[in-house]
């Protein structure tokens, strides 16, 4: 017998021919791999088993019409040099999808016999793994006010590329979220695309109480997949670029966070985390976006001045706790807040929105640009009054903007020393502002030439989780006048204020990272 495969797109290899000589054999079943040990055997008779494609007679097998053309390079060995790799390896999906046609001809007279089924093309893909860290974890928790499953683990495109995920096991289903119990928790399924800078999401879905996280921004914490299983307080987590059991090695591994306590290295990277106790509490661990690692009490400015996760591979050095209610606990004190976010979620835009002063023609801290209200407010965390701060902020993406937020990455908060403020983000209305002596604010206002009166839109801390303490670290804050509905045009403008509660004055930070859609 003479074989010709034939792919979709007209590629062509005559992989099996002239073999197994004139015994009659029945009942076999044969794998041709290019893996196999050796070919089909040329005169002995043929056997079940694995072999690689095998043409042994130095003519040309004939196949008649329909069958194509082909030619010597076209044929398996020893006649030829053709492999399955070297034909078929590299194929688009384009190439590869559609109908494979096999011709087989008998070439001998006085046979007889038939060929049964099933014959089965088996196509793998081949993927080149991701470098370690080009996918992190970058904010998680492992309990909250929910109970033992108030958990999730939220996943980062560290890259400026979209990865569109594939499992590096051709049998493999995706990406996988691993406890250091070895149990598979969350599967990214392969063909999944994460943008550039994107996050994924997994939650437990037995006690997530964060699902509606953040009101007014649509459903930017709304898990992407989900599991079941509680992971230990303070048991490790890795990234797999695979689902199989068998590929949890560090080969395979994209990121790991583990505390102290945890035993397995496979599951923390450096000396991990401290181990907490943090039952109640609504709190996570989130990467640093300023380069100060966790201490709490490192006044300054960001030394990273990015805005984008650290990754030392070290999690005592990379993670930051914060919690609502500022609890003390062996991982540090911060007032803040979990962020969560998804494939949905707005995504860093520094680089492409710019803050600019309200008003250019004045200094930064003083009004319109700054301004303090002495007024006392405790009830609204403001003791010692407000400041408020005002920006407008210009669309320089290059398409419109459908959501806009912004998210606290260094901020003098609880607790504070002396001598350093305790600022409370809070949700703020609009406010007019006269006296604009800056034309483009000006223009971009449709408020007429200088000096004119434009709106401050108010910004809304968004929740929940419930903050009654004011914000803090990894809080975020919306302008709710950039919609679905109203995007903001390719170098529109839109005139915002941040307003802080003041619960201790003195020297003060305030530094938020710019996410927008798309």
């Amino acid at each position: 017998m003479d074989m010709l495969l034939v792919a979709p797109d007209g590629t062509k290899m005559v992989i099996w021919s002239d073999v197994g000589g004139g015994t009659s054999v029945s009942n076999l079943s044969i794998t041709l791999d290019d893996a196999a040990a050796s070919i089909l055997p040329d005169g002995g008779p043929l056997t079940s088993g694995t072999f690689r494609p095998s043409d042994v007679n130095a003519t040309d097998p004939a196949f008649p019409a329909p069958a194509p053309a082909y030619v010597v390079a076209d044929r398996a060995a020893p006649a030829g040099t053709a492999t399955f790799a070297n034909h078929f390896n590299g194929k688009t999906p384009a190439q590869a999808n559609g109908v494979w046609n096999l011709y087989v001809v008998d070439d001998a007279a006085g046979d007889a016999g038939n060929i049964t089924g099933p014959v089965c093309l088996n196509i793998t893909q081949t993927v080149a793994p991701l470098a370690s860290g080009a996918l992190l974890i970058s904010e998680f928790r492992l309990r909250g006010p929910n109970g033992a499953s108030d958990e999730f683990e939220e996943i980062y495109n560290n890259t400026n590329s979209p990865i569109t995920v594939a499992d590096v096991a051709p049998t493999g289903a995706g990406y996988g979220v691993v406890a250091s119990d070895g149990t598979l928790r969350c599967t990214i399924p392969n063909g999944t695309v994460i943008p550039a800078r994107g996050h994924y999401l997994c939650a437990n879905s037995v006690g997530y109480s964060l699902a509606s996280y953040p009101a007014g921004n649509g459903t930017t914490a709304t898990a992407n997949a989900t599991y079941t299983t509680d992971i230990a307080d303070n048991a490790g987590i890795a990234l797999f670029q695979t689902t199989l059991p068998a590929g949890f090695i560090l080969a395979n591994r994209l990121d790991a966070v583990g505390s102290a306590t945890e035993a397995n290295t496979l599951y923390k990277e450096g000396t991990g985390y401290p181990a907490i106790s943090a039952t109640g509490i609504d709190y996570s661990f989130y990467r640093d976006m300023c380069g100060k690692g966790g201490s709490n009490s490192t006044f300054g400015p960001c030394p990273m001045g990015t805005g984008l996760p650290k990754d030392t591979d070290n999690n005592a050095a990379d993670f930051i706790f914060v919690d609502t209610q500022g609890t003390p606990t062996s991982a540090g004190q911060r007032l803040g807040a979990p962020g969560p976010e998804n494939l949905a979620s707005p995504i860093q835009r520094n680089a492409t929105i710019a803050l600019n002063l309200l008003d250019s023609t004045k200094a930064a801290s003083v009004p319109p640009n700054r301004v303090r209200d002495f007024t006392s407010d405790p009830a609204n965390n403001s003791t010692f009054g407000t400041l408020s701060i005002r920006r407008r902020v210009q669309n320089n993406t290059g398409a419109s903007v459908t959501r806009l937020r912004f998210r606290i990455v260094d901020i003098s908060t609880f607790p504070a020393p002396s001598g350093i403020a305790d600022l409370r983000p809070r949700t703020s209305s609009n406010v007019l502002v006269g006296g604009i002596q800056d034309a483009t604010t000006c223009t971009a206002a449709a408020a007429g030439s200088p000096p004119c009166t434009v709106t401050a839109q108010g910004t809304t801390l968004e929740t929940p989780p419930s903050q009654p303490n004011g914000g803090g670290w990894n809080s975020s804050m919306s302008a709710g006048t950039v919609t679905l509905a109203t995007p903001l045009a390719n170098g529109a403008s839109v005139d915002v204020q941040f307003l802080l509660g003041i619960q201790q004055t003195g020297s003060f930070k305030f530094l938020i990272n710019v996410e927008a859609l798309p």
